[in-house]
């Protein structure tokens, strides 16, 4: 991930993506969300590309979501 990249809370990216934070831990875990985690506390963090590229596979971008 590019140093300097924007990340997003687990909240905030699931938002992006219109599902659940849950959902989301769950696609994280079985690798179909790029994520990286805070050393000591574990949050996850997803940079602004990632979910965007999420979005576009989702089509989410087409329908104007």
């Amino acid at each position: 991930m590019a140093e300097g990249e924007k990340m997003l809370g687990i909240t905030e990216a699931a938002t992006r993506l219109h599902i659940s934070p849950s959902l989301l831990r769950k696609w994280s875990d079985q690798g179909l969300v790029k994520t990286m985690k805070l050393p000591g506390s574990g949050y996850r963090r997803f940079t602004v590309a990632e979910i965007e590229r999420k979005r576009r596979e989702l089509g989410l971008d087409e329908q104007g979501a």
